[in-house]
């Protein structure tokens, strides 16, 4: 999948994200609205159920309705109470299970509160429905109007939509966090895909060189124009045994990946002394010491070095990490710096060089699988990018902590840490 269809992809994503929350939040307003409307028509069928009780009382008192002008020239607290008003509102709510606080009040045109419940004077008009309270006077004489105020109205209402709301929002952000984790496994993947692209390339080329020389070497050994004594130089029998060598240790690793990705590694662990196991491995080196010319400064006389540990694997480990600090060598003066230090409960092996070093940014993505630094104009040096993500798994799989500190130009530290292994345990 090319880096056009995925972004391509991502956008289409985004947009049905984008999408799916509108059409959400649309259709919670929507339910709002609706609840709101509902619930002001319920309101105002109450205080319309009130007056009409209440008209009614009056009408069955006078039983005549040429005596309209006479009722409405009486005063209002004769034609209606506090008391008989509350309970006409109380029986009213109950009547629709509607649990919730309220306020009323009886007011006249001019805005004089004839009476009122103790929390209608913080009465606001957003949350105050208001009606005639006698509409059989219009016409008649001053007016009177039946306020009812009910201050916990929105709160009433978003108590109703909560789990609409709730179950919409961790609809939308579950999508949302699904579609995002999908982009970021294409992403990793796609990236994973290009590193293994380069991986193999690498490997190609790293096994072509051993195959050719062995090649060449056995061609030269089969040459009839080659004498028999020429035939058994040390030189040729050398470079045949060397290459061959280095086949191996290709192979090797990859093998070494491969089985610890399918968890079939088994470490066979045994009692390991870290010192004399980095010594003999340090010793495989001197030839290339040597040759590059490489400072080799070492300190391992501390006490108490011994691990619980699988001796080749850990051999390994010592071996790719020296191999990368002769590989990523000082042009100037190279040195190397390996020392063995007990702390605790802990044995700290230190591997540091003073080469070329490592960015921060490629520092967090070493230990990542065929992951390879950038070398710029260097092209001399060759790798899987497997080696650090073996070593890393390696030093867990001990119980152990690897911890790089790096800087360009400067140099690169691998602090290893392993448990010393007790007294009691050893062998």
């Amino acid at each position: 999948m090319n880096k056009r269809l995925i972004w391509a992809l991502a956008a289409a994503i985004a947009v049905c994200t984008l999408a799916l929350i509108y059409v959400q939040l649309s259709w919670i307003f929507s339910i709002q609205q609706a609840e709101e409307d509902s619930f002001a028509r319920n309101v105002q069928l109450i205080l319309e159920r009130v007056v009409s009780e209440i008209t009614e009382q009056e009408i069955y008192q006078t039983n005549s309705t040429h005596k309209s002008q006479e009722a409405s020239n009486r005063m209002v607290e004769g034609r209606v109470t506090f008391d008989k008003t509350a309970e006409l509102l109380h029986k009213e709510f109950s009547k629709r299970d509607l649990n919730i606080s309220y306020e009323f009040g009886v007011t006249s045109e001019l805005g004089e509160v004839i009476f009122s419940s103790p929390g209608f004077a913080n009465m606001t008009p957003k949350a105050t429905y208001v009606t005639d309270l006698f509409p059989q006077d219009l016409g008649y004489g001053k007016q009177y109007f039946l306020n009812l105020y009910i201050p916990s109205q929105s709160e009433f209402l978003r108590g109703k939509l909560w789990f609409q709301l709730l179950a919409s929002m961790g609809l939308t952000l579950i999508i949302t966090i699904t579609f995002t984790a999908n982009l970021l496994i294409i992403f990793r993947q796609k990236r994973f895909s290009e590193m293994k692209n380069d991986f193999v390339n690498n490997i190609t080329h790293e096994l072509k060189t051993p195959i050719t020389t062995i090649s060449l070497a056995a061609q030269m050994l089969n040459d009839p124009h080659i004498s028999d004594k020429e035939r058994k130089q040390p030189y040729l029998l050398g470079t045949i045994i060397s290459e061959g060598k280095r086949l191996q240790f290709l192979v090797e690793k990859v093998l070494q990946i491969a089985i610890f990705e399918s968890g079939n590694l088994k470490l066979k662990p045994r009692e390991i002394d870290i010192s004399a196991l980095l010594s003999s491995v340090i010793a495989r080196f001197t030839l290339q010491f040597e040759n590059n010319h490489i400072t080799l400064e070492t300190a391992m006389n501390a006490p108490e070095t011994f691990v619980w540990a699988d001796e080749t694997h850990l051999t390994n480990v010592f071996t790719n990490l020296i191999d990368n600090a002769i590989k990523y060598r000082s042009d100037e003066n190279p040195k190397i710096r390996i020392t063995v230090e007990s702390a605790a409960e802990n044995v700290i092996i230190t591997i540091a060089d003073n080469g070329i070093g490592i960015s921060q940014k490629s520092l967090k993505k070493i230990f990542d699988k065929f992951y390879r630094v950038p070398t710029g104009n260097i092209h001399t040096v060759k790798g899987s990018g497997l080696g650090l993500s073996y070593v890393k798994k390696i030093v867990e799989m001990h119980r152990g902590s690897i911890r790089p500190e790096s800087s360009p130009d400067v140099g690169t530290k691998f602090i290893i840490t392993f448990p010393v292994m007790k007294e009691n345990l050893k062998r």
